[in-house]
Protein backbone atom coordinates (compact mmCIF):
# COMPACT_ATOMS: atom_id res chain seq x y z
CA UNK A 1 0.00 0.00 0.00
CA UNK A 2 1.67 3.27 -1.27
CA UNK A 3 2.18 6.11 1.47
CA UNK A 4 -0.38 9.02 2.09
CA UNK A 5 1.65 12.47 1.49
CA UNK A 6 0.74 12.80 5.30
CA UNK A 7 2.98 9.55 6.26
CA UNK A 8 5.83 10.78 3.54
CA UNK A 9 6.48 13.77 5.38
CA UNK A 10 6.53 12.21 8.58
CA UNK A 11 9.05 10.16 7.45
CA UNK A 12 10.91 12.89 5.47
CA UNK A 13 11.15 15.19 8.04
CA UNK A 14 12.09 12.62 10.88
CA UNK A 15 14.97 11.72 8.73
CA UNK A 16 15.86 15.12 8.14
CA UNK A 17 16.19 16.47 11.40
CA UNK A 18 17.54 13.56 13.61
CA UNK A 19 21.53 15.08 13.56
CA UNK A 20 20.04 19.04 13.63
CA UNK A 21 21.19 20.51 16.98
CA UNK A 22 17.41 21.45 18.94
CA UNK A 23 16.86 17.64 18.30
CA UNK A 24 19.74 16.17 19.65
CA UNK A 25 19.61 18.72 22.83
CA UNK A 26 15.37 17.77 23.44
CA UNK A 27 16.09 14.36 23.24
CA UNK A 28 19.34 14.29 24.96
CA UNK A 29 20.60 10.77 26.41
CA UNK A 30 18.60 8.88 24.17
CA UNK A 31 20.31 6.46 21.59
CA UNK A 32 20.53 7.68 17.86
CA UNK A 33 17.34 4.95 16.80
CA UNK A 34 15.31 5.95 20.03
CA UNK A 35 15.77 9.81 18.48
CA UNK A 36 15.21 8.15 15.68
CA UNK A 37 11.49 6.50 16.97
CA UNK A 38 10.58 9.87 19.07
CA UNK A 39 11.03 12.24 16.09
CA UNK A 40 8.95 9.95 14.05
CA UNK A 41 6.36 10.59 16.48
CA UNK A 42 6.77 14.52 17.06
CA UNK A 43 6.51 15.11 13.37
CA UNK A 44 3.36 12.52 12.86
CA UNK A 45 1.62 15.06 15.17
CA UNK A 46 3.14 18.09 13.49
CA UNK A 47 2.32 17.17 9.93
CA UNK A 48 -1.50 16.20 11.47
CA UNK A 49 -1.56 19.90 12.80
CA UNK A 50 -0.17 20.80 9.39
CA UNK A 51 -2.64 19.11 7.54
CA UNK A 52 -5.55 20.89 9.19
CA UNK A 53 -4.03 24.53 9.95
CA UNK A 54 -1.48 24.96 6.75
CA UNK A 55 -0.17 23.15 4.13
CA UNK A 56 2.26 19.82 3.27
CA UNK A 57 3.89 19.32 0.40
CA UNK A 58 6.50 16.96 -0.98
CA UNK A 59 8.42 16.17 -3.69
CA UNK A 60 7.49 13.51 -6.21
CA UNK A 61 10.18 11.34 -5.54
CA UNK A 62 8.68 11.75 -1.60
CA UNK A 63 12.66 12.63 -0.17
CA UNK A 64 11.36 16.30 0.51
CA UNK A 65 8.82 17.69 2.66
CA UNK A 66 7.66 21.02 4.36
CA UNK A 67 4.92 22.09 6.58
CA UNK A 68 3.90 25.41 6.98
CA UNK A 69 1.12 27.65 8.97
CA UNK A 70 -0.69 31.09 8.34
CA UNK A 71 0.14 33.73 11.12
CA UNK A 72 -3.34 33.45 12.41
CA UNK A 73 -2.62 29.87 13.24
CA UNK A 74 0.90 30.58 14.36
CA UNK A 75 1.98 29.33 17.07
CA UNK A 76 -0.80 26.77 17.45
CA UNK A 77 -2.90 27.17 20.48
CA UNK A 78 -3.71 24.30 23.12
CA UNK A 79 -6.97 24.22 21.41
CA UNK A 80 -5.66 23.59 17.86
CA UNK A 81 -3.09 20.79 19.82
CA UNK A 82 -6.04 19.09 21.02
CA UNK A 83 -7.96 19.00 17.74
CA UNK A 84 -4.65 17.68 15.85
CA UNK A 85 -3.44 15.47 18.44
CA UNK A 86 -0.51 16.91 19.41
CA UNK A 87 -1.61 17.12 23.04
CA UNK A 88 -0.28 13.53 23.31
CA UNK A 89 3.22 14.38 22.68
CA UNK A 90 4.26 14.87 25.77
CA UNK A 91 3.16 11.31 26.82
CA UNK A 92 4.64 9.76 23.42
CA UNK A 93 8.02 12.28 23.89
CA UNK A 94 8.37 12.40 27.62
CA UNK A 95 7.77 15.59 29.65
CA UNK A 96 11.73 16.48 29.64
CA UNK A 97 11.87 16.36 25.96
CA UNK A 98 8.73 18.49 25.47
CA UNK A 99 9.35 20.93 28.25
CA UNK A 100 12.89 21.35 26.24
CA UNK A 101 11.64 21.59 22.54
CA UNK A 102 7.72 24.22 24.26
CA UNK A 103 10.76 26.44 25.99
CA UNK A 104 13.16 26.65 23.30
CA UNK A 105 10.31 27.85 20.47
CA UNK A 106 8.58 29.68 22.78
CA UNK A 107 10.82 32.13 22.82
CA UNK A 108 12.20 31.84 19.24
CA UNK A 109 8.70 31.45 17.33
CA UNK A 110 7.62 34.20 20.16
CA UNK A 111 10.54 37.04 18.80
CA UNK A 112 9.05 36.15 15.48
CA UNK A 113 5.69 36.47 16.00
CA UNK A 114 6.30 39.67 18.10
CA UNK A 115 8.09 41.32 15.00
CA UNK A 116 6.21 39.56 12.33
CA UNK A 117 3.21 41.37 10.07
CA UNK A 118 -0.15 40.51 10.56
CA UNK A 119 -0.28 38.96 7.26
CA UNK A 120 2.60 36.34 7.31
CA UNK A 121 3.27 32.75 6.76
CA UNK A 122 5.55 30.55 8.99
CA UNK A 123 7.38 27.72 7.22
CA UNK A 124 7.40 25.38 10.73
CA UNK A 125 9.66 22.53 8.90
CA UNK A 126 11.61 22.08 5.74
CA UNK A 127 13.35 18.72 5.29
CA UNK A 128 15.17 16.87 2.90
CA UNK A 129 16.32 13.25 2.61
CA UNK A 130 20.14 12.80 3.16
CA UNK A 131 20.55 11.34 -0.12
CA UNK A 132 18.70 14.22 -2.31
CA UNK A 133 20.39 17.11 -0.30
CA UNK A 134 21.98 19.88 -3.02
CA UNK A 135 19.37 18.90 -5.29
CA UNK A 136 17.00 22.19 -4.95
CA UNK A 137 14.10 20.28 -3.42
CA UNK A 138 14.15 23.21 0.03
CA UNK A 139 14.24 26.21 -2.84
CA UNK A 140 10.83 23.87 -4.64
CA UNK A 141 9.16 22.82 -1.39
CA UNK A 142 9.65 26.59 0.06
CA UNK A 143 8.38 28.21 -3.76
CA UNK A 144 5.34 25.83 -3.63
CA UNK A 145 4.49 26.89 0.43
CA UNK A 146 4.95 30.74 -0.49
CA UNK A 147 2.39 30.10 -3.91
CA UNK A 148 -0.31 28.89 -1.31
CA UNK A 149 0.17 31.65 1.20
CA UNK A 150 0.13 34.43 -1.41
CA UNK A 151 -3.13 32.72 -2.78
CA UNK A 152 -4.37 33.62 0.86
CA UNK A 153 -3.27 37.05 0.67
CA UNK A 154 -0.06 36.51 2.63
CA UNK A 155 2.91 38.92 2.23
CA UNK A 156 5.71 37.75 4.23
CA UNK A 157 7.21 33.69 4.93
CA UNK A 158 9.04 33.75 7.95
CA UNK A 159 11.18 30.46 9.05
CA UNK A 160 13.88 29.95 12.08
CA UNK A 161 16.48 27.76 11.91
CA UNK A 162 18.62 26.51 14.56
CA UNK A 163 21.32 25.44 11.90
CA UNK A 164 24.29 28.32 11.06
CA UNK A 165 25.02 25.88 7.82
CA UNK A 166 20.97 26.97 7.15
CA UNK A 167 21.52 30.72 6.83
CA UNK A 168 23.56 30.70 3.72
CA UNK A 169 20.61 29.07 2.19
CA UNK A 170 17.74 30.43 2.93
CA UNK A 171 19.73 33.44 2.40
CA UNK A 172 20.28 32.23 -1.51
CA UNK A 173 16.39 31.61 -1.66
CA UNK A 174 15.42 35.14 -1.03
CA UNK A 175 15.47 35.43 2.55
CA UNK A 176 16.53 38.29 4.88
CA UNK A 177 18.20 37.44 8.17
CA UNK A 178 16.19 39.48 11.04
CA UNK A 179 17.49 37.82 14.44
CA UNK A 180 19.76 35.76 15.58
CA UNK A 181 19.62 34.81 19.09
CA UNK A 182 20.49 32.51 21.69
CA UNK A 183 17.64 30.81 23.03
CA UNK A 184 18.07 31.11 26.81
CA UNK A 185 16.11 27.98 27.75
CA UNK A 186 18.71 25.39 25.49
CA UNK A 187 21.98 27.69 24.65
CA UNK A 188 21.57 27.15 20.94
CA UNK A 189 21.91 29.63 18.60
CA UNK A 190 18.12 30.21 16.59
CA UNK A 191 18.45 32.25 13.23
CA UNK A 192 14.53 34.38 12.35
CA UNK A 193 14.80 34.98 8.73
CA UNK A 194 11.37 36.55 6.35
CA UNK A 195 10.89 36.66 2.62
CA UNK A 196 8.02 39.52 1.77
CA UNK A 197 6.22 37.98 -1.00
Amino acid sequence: MAETKKQIATRVLADAFLHYPLMKFAFEGHTEAERAALLFKLYTGCVSAAKIYGGIHTTPDDLGAVIWLPGRYFPLTLTMEIRSGMWTLPVQLGQRATLRLMSHDRESEGWIKKHAGRNMGYIWCVGVSVQARGRGYSRALIDESIDQMRLLGLNECWLKTEDPKNVTIYEKLGFTLMNHMVVKSSSIDSWAMRKMI
